[in-house]
């Protein structure tokens, strides 16, 4: 059973416009709705991250190259 998926930024979830697609973000709700735990792990700092994602799903981070951690709600864990 999987209970979680941990995504890298740069070159994986962003395409060559540095945008998330329409097809990762519905993924991305899929497993949410499924009970799987989505995650962004990234060497960008949280405030480069969130916004790619802000208002269409909500996932934990791990950024700063494992320096912060936060939950999908956006408090420090």
């Amino acid at each position: 059973m999987i209970k979680l998926i941990a995504s890298d930024m740069d070159g994986t979830l962003l395409n060559e416009k540095m945008e998330v697609s329409d097809r990762n973000i519905q993924a991305i709700k899929d497993a949410q709705n499924a009970g799987i735990e989505f995650l962004i792990a990234t060497g960008r700092g949280l405030s480069e991250a969130e916004p790619f994602l802000r208002n269409q799903v909500h996932p934990g981070y791990i950024s700063l190259n494992g320096a912060e951690v936060f939950d999908n709600k956006g408090e420090m864990i």
